[in-house]
């Protein structure tokens, strides 16, 4: 599959925040972008992202099975919500987002309202009208959908159709048989409508209406609801009615379905009280919900935002299907895909405060957000060991699912920890083959599938695997400089082996300097390779042309650096 390259730009994102997009933090020469960069080319033997922005992955997800469990569940959610206690003269909208199979609920509401009682709710012919063919109906296409429901004497009558607008920012991708809800939902569930319930109570043969505002994340419904208007629609006189049965479970029943949306979200929804004549307490119902969509991203933005979104969706269905501390989970990404995701989420849930005194250097580069952040990170990730790698994946997931409210003191303690180790490890010299050995594959796949894939054609697939790639600011100096990417791509160029091999022996000679060398002064030996090899940086070398003048090269630059050194 088509990865997609590390050059773009990545968004701020509009799934979950707002901010001005800023340039990665640096701290010398070689932290440089090429804007010209091609796009394109696969990671071989690392996943990445498809050019729609969804994850690559080992196996596909989201079967036949899933798509019809996704169906029966919408029929069982507009059951709930509208269809047992549906009176006729009643009628309703629900607008859910199609993708892929995945139906998301985006809004609802009782367009109409009924009058009586009528025949009792009938879910068998209920379920058997909407299901028919309903899958079939709903297709895998990117598409959002509009059911209309009347309620006559005796039954439903159901109508569907299609209708524009862009894809929500918080819908699923992926069909899945989703569990019942979770114990943690409900009872978050449970507690908001406690905050909220009871309102001041129902006039007789009255009604009145409460609005508010709820927020989820991940998994969980935050205890931080906005009670909004409250008012008395109609009634007679100062005298109220009690509530009929536990007025908080149809609030409770309503809002279950949206704990199955992606991200941040917050639903805004309108109660209704109301009571009949003859009834001996008043009804509470759900008459209205919708998630309010957060502001589309910028275009130049949307790609990456994609991709972000796919990782945070990939670990809620992790986390629904409670595989959470599986050895296998643990490789199941990518370094590429695991450093989206921890830039995404520590800006988006402004964690970041919590690590600034005992990781300073990370807090710098990953508080710009961009791609150049995270393709930095990356190389931090690297040189974690993989049991801290796992340990920090497995409190992140947490965070994702159910927010880092849920985070335990322990938890936050060991997330401090985690990032004071990789802030120490960033001034530490690489120590581990596997280090610099992924670091120089990522590298060579940087540099021919992204910079230079005109190169790669020209030197064919033989010559290609010989072509060495050369770090100017070698690897064995990144930790004299912390805040910048050692695979940025000014600090990547191709040269023919002779060519290398004339470089090499320039740091050679650094290297048996008795004395340790500063950042400033590796800086300027890469700004001497870089005058006196230039030439022959990119290209393909020809011998026959260049032999004599790299010769005069190679002893001109060792000379300058015998100069600079003291030698």
């Amino acid at each position: 599959m088509v990865a997609q390259s590390w050059h773009r730009m990545l968004p701020v994102l509009g799934l979950f925040w707002a901010f001005g997009l800023a340039a990665c933090v640096s701290d010398g020469a070689f932290d440089v972008d090429v804007s010209s960069a091609s796009v394109g080319g696969a990671e071989h033997e690392d996943l990445g992202f498809t050019s729609e922005g969804q994850l690559e992955r080992a196996s596909p997800v989201g079967d036949e099975r899933a798509r019809r469990a996704e169906a029966d569940r919408l029929v069982r959610e507009l059951w709930t919500v509208a269809g047992e206690r549906g009176v006729p003269g009643e009628a309703w909208v629900f607008e859910y987002q199609a993708h892929g199979g995945a139906l998301t609920l985006l809004s609802f509401r009782r367009t109409a309202v009924g009058r009586g009682t009528g025949a009792s709710g009938d879910w068998k012919g209920f379920s058997q009208a909407l299901t028919r063919s309903l899958s079939t109906l709903v297709g895998t296409k990117s598409r959002r959908l509009r059911f209309t429901l009347e309620r006559e004497p005796e039954r439903w009558r159901f109508d569907l159709e299609m209708v524009s607008g862009r894809v929500a920012e918080q819908a699923r991708t992926v069909p899945e048989s989703l569990p019942g809800v979770s114990e943690p939902l409900l009872s978050d569930a449970l507690g908001v409508a406690r905050q909220l319930l009871p309102v001041p109570g129902v006039p007789r043969e009255g009604r009145v209406r409460q609005q508010a505002r709820l927020h989820f994340e991940g998994m969980r419904l935050l205890q931080e609801s906005e009670p909004g208007v409250f008012e008395v629609q109609e009634g007679l006189g100062r005298r109220s009615v009690p509530a009929s049965g536990d007025p908080r479970m149809p609030w409770v029943q309503a809002l279950l379905p949206f704990g199955n949306a992606v991200g941040r979200r917050t639903v805004e929804v309108e109660l209704e009280g109301r009571h009949v004549r003859g009834d001996a307490g008043a009804q509470w119902r759900v008459v209205a919900a919708k998630l309010l969509e957060p502001p589309a991203p910028p275009e130049a933005m949307e790609d990456i935002a994609k991709e972000y979104r796919a990782m945070h969706e990939d670990i809620l269905r992790h986390w629904r299907q409670e595989v959470r501390d599986d050895a296998r989970l643990a490789g199941a990404w990518s370094f590429e895909q695991l450093a989206y995701w921890y830039v995404g989420g520590f800006i988006a849930r402004g964690t970041l405060g919590m690590f600034e005194a005992v990781a300073p250097t990370v807090v710098a580069v990953l508080g710009r957000g961009g791609a150049k952040a995270a393709q930095w990170f990356r190389t931090v990730l690297i040189r974690t060991p993989p049991g801290e790698r796992e340990a920090l994946q497995r409190i992140w997931m947490k965070a994702e699912a159910e927010g880092v409210a849920a985070l335990g003191v322990g938890e936050k303690a060991k997330l401090q920890s985690l990032l004071r180790d990789m802030e120490q490890r960033l001034r530490t010299p690489l120590q581990s083959k596997y280090e610099k050995d992924k670091l120089r594959e990522w590298a060579r796949q940087e540099y021919f599938d992204v910079l230079q894939p005109q190169l790669a054609r020209t030197l064919g697939s033989e010559l290609v695997a010989t072509y060495p790639v050369h770090h100017l600011v070698p690897l064995e100096y990144a930790h004299l400089f912390p805040l910048r990417n050692i695979n940025v791509s000014g600090n990547l160029v191709g040269m023919s082996r002779e060519v290398h091999t004339s470089i090499n022996s320039v740091w050679t000679l650094v290297r048996r300097s008795p004395r340790s060398i500063s950042a400033n002064e590796v800086d300027e030996v890469a700004r001497i390779t870089r005058k006196h090899f230039g030439q022959w940086f990119h290209v393909v070398y020809d011998p026959s042309k260049s032999a004599a003048a790299l010769s005069s090269a190679h002893k001109a630059a060792l000379r300058d650096v015998e100069v600079m050194l003291g030698l």
